[in-house]
């Protein structure tokens, strides 16, 4: 089996996955990380053992690294993605494309000259929540897909001075709601024709960027899809070793589910409850009847697997890599999903409904 080199370039939180799939990867030799605090590789060396440490040029020039995950603060990103393609390497990289649209094009740009490998981070598309509701809707268990609600309410968990908190603009939108946007696209199979978006005034007061957004986003076919996010209303969590973390949290506040209404019957999928539920309809006598005739129920210690399954993402593209084949989520897929983000940012900033052929979006 052909194996190659990997470098991790960001070892925090969101990093010590990426350094995670590597070291387990059977198509990975040596894991290098490029990380300037030397406290997240000593960390990373503790937990995984096998790593070393590299400088971000040394990790360009050396040609026995062949794959870099990315998982750098955002404003990076553009440049090392670019950086790393034009070295010939296979790139996996976390959220967002760019801090505007425009640099998501450029990354575009350099993936089509450089013929490079480019995933984005959208490890719902290999959740099992997800990719089972999505199967249940290609089966046609609820006939066509005409609307879908996204409800997210959560804690505030960024914290004060984080480089999070004191992110500007559309922060929130681009790197952590283009999954929820993203996952509506997966969902209806299709581009969306325009969105409108809104943001109350602000109740995290050190937030530089929104805490709230309320869009609808209308699709081909007069479908919609609503999504609904609120980042401070949920109960704050204190670990408690007495209660397990899913089951305080799917009764203090937090909500993440996903209503998706077809002609047939509905879909709900429910992180914090641990299950994907489907409703039937059907003809009654007196009116539209509907029951609840199919459940799905996983236990909390697979939430990961089933609700952001980074790890089986990463490994699923080193492995594509390798092989020489293209990855899974296009960047153009991923592309089409940052389009709608920044969309719903400049309809905020203007109150307009934003349509998908707009000359600031082209």
């Amino acid at each position: 089996m052909e194996k190659i080199n990997a470098v991790i370039i960001g070892a925090g939180v969101q990093g010590m996955v990426h350094v995670q799939a590597a070291v387990e990867s059977p198509y990975v030799d040596k894991v290098y990380i490029c990380d300037p605090d030397e406290k997240r590789f000593n960390e990373a060396k503790e937990k995984f053992g096998n790593v070393m440490p590299i400088s971000y040029e040394n990790a360009l020039k050396d040609p026995a690294i062949r794959f870099a995950s990315i998982s750098s603060p955002n404003q990076f990103h553009i440049q090392q993605a670019s950086d790393f393609m034009r070295q010939g390497k296979a790139v996996l990289l976390e959220k967002p494309m760019g801090a505007t649209l425009e640099e998501a094009k450029k990354m575009i740009q350099v993936e089509k000259e450089t013929g490079a490998f480019l995933q984005l981070g959208f490890e719902l598309h290999y959740s099992t929540l997800y990719t089972k509701a999505k199967e249940w809707i290609k089966e046609g268990k609820i006939g066509n897909p005409v609307n879908i609600q996204c409800r997210y309410f959560c804690t505030e968990f960024h914290l004060k001075n984080s480089w999070r908190s004191n992110s500007t603009g559309s922060f929130l939108i681009g790197e952590k709601l283009s999954h929820y946007l993203d996952l509506q696209r997966y969902f209806f199979d299709d581009e969306f024709e325009s969105i409108y978006s809104l943001s109350s005034k602000k109740v995290v007061p050190y937030f530089n960027h929104r805490d709230n957004h309320q869009m609808l986003i209308r699709f081909p076919g007069d479908r919609v899809g609503v999504l609904n996010f609120i980042m401070y209303i949920a109960e704050t969590y204190h670990a408690d070793p007495l209660r397990e973390l899913h089951e305080k949290q799917s009764d203090d506040g937090h909500c993440l589910t996903f209503h998706i209404c077809g002609d047939k019957g509905a879909l709900e999928t429910d992180l914090f409850r641990c299950r994907l539920r489907r409703w039937e309809f059907s003809d009654g006598p007196q009116r539209l009847e509907s029951e609840i005739v199919e459940t799905y129920k996983y236990p909390a210690e697979e939430s990961l697997e089933h609700c952001h399954n980074t790890l089986g993402q990463n490994l699923r593209a080193i492995e594509r890599a390798v092989k020489g084949e293209k990855p899974e989520v296009t960047a153009n897929d991923a592309y089409q999903t940052m389009k709608l983000c920044f969309a719903a940012e400049l309809s905020e900033d203007t109150g307009e409904i934003i349509r998908s052929d707009d000359p600031r979006l082209m």
